[in-house]
């Protein structure tokens, strides 16, 4: 099953490399490009995040997984996913049109990186989206319930039901409406809870002046509620604008929908995917003033190692 997936797969990237070369160059520099910005971003955000002590030790561990995530999309599939282009389109140029040298393995091992990742990174927001309604509704009882501990143990988790999905893509081509099916159940979860959050944060906040006048600790351990809530909402808008259009381009491939155009449109949406590691380091520094701030130190020793060589 294995090499079907691969010979499927391969037979789509042969047409866009051979019809739309050009097309695939540009997109191929940008993957190579941005896959050095995922990899140095995430590693000083996660450096950042290791020393941050204004983020709620659960959810930073979230973030701290994400970034993980990311770091790993830049620094395998995407890069993986520009070389393969790049050397195909080296040998459309030297009239070498024999791809098959790409399977089972390369092409094997960069979809299984890509799937098992954006499936780590698709688990982790949505377990942010449920840390932060725990957090909300379960109040003064959250840091009691939800534990570090706890925590690992999900991600363990986690990462072991993204392998899951990976190999049964890979291996199991009928069952991958069953995938698809899992995702937008999943996005469809995560939209319904941060909707709610989102009136829960609201009334709150019509609610702090009151507050105010009675109990001060209680108004603000509101308002570090809503900013965390504020700032997992960020992540979780771009994830959804970087992820949904390869959904919609999944589901219309499984649909048997392969005009070249539709091809064109899920390697567009490919790359969203890869995108969004890069611009997940860009919100946490704006977001969160703390690793802002650490970033800009560990900028400066670079800088001044630099000018020291």
């Amino acid at each position: 099953m294995v090499s079907s997936f691969c010979s499927q797969k391969l037979e789509r990237f042969q047409e866009l490399v051979l019809f739309h070369a050009t097309f695939v160059l540009n997109f191929t520099i940008l993957n190579l490009t941005f896959s050095i910005v995922a990899l140095v971003g995430n590693l000083l955000v996660i450096s950042a995040l290791w020393r941050t002590s204004s983020i709620p030790s659960t959810l930073r561990k979230l973030f701290i997984n994400l970034a993980f995530s990311d770091l790993a999309v830049g620094l395998i599939p995407q890069l993986t996913f520009g070389v393969i282009n790049a050397t195909m389109l080296k040998m459309v140029a030297s009239e070498n049109h024999n791809f098959d040298v790409f399977c089972p393995i390369i092409f094997t091992f960069y979809h299984f990186s890509a799937l098992l990742l954006a499936s780590a990174s698709f688990f982790t927001v949505t377990a942010m989206a449920l840390d932060r309604f725990l957090a909300i509704y379960l109040h003064l009882r959250y840091h009691e319930l939800v534990t570090s501990n706890r925590v690992t143990a999900v991600l363990a988790v986690l990462w072991l039901t993204s392998g899951l999905c990976a190999t049964v893509s890979i291996t199991i081509l009928r069952y991958a409406f069953v995938i698809v099916a899992v995702e937008v159940f999943g996005l469809l979860v995560s939209t319904a809870i941060f909707i709610y959050l989102s009136r829960v944060v609201k009334y709150h906040q019509n609610m702090i002046p009151k507050q105010c006048e009675l109990e001060k600790g209680g108004a603000m351990e509101k308002l570090r509620e809503k900013k965390s809530f504020v700032n997992a909402s960020v992540v979780y808008v771009v994830f959804l604008v970087c992820y949904v259009p390869n959904l919609c381009c999944t589901i219309a491939l499984l649909n048997g929908e392969f005009r070249l155009s539709y091809r064109v449109a899920h390697h567009v949406s490919v790359f969203l995917i890869f995108l969004n590691s890069s611009l997940n380091p860009l919100i946490y520094c704006w977001r969160y003033k703390e690793i802002r701030k650490h970033l800009k130190r560990t900028l400066k020793k670079v800088l001044r190692i630099n000018s020291t060589v």
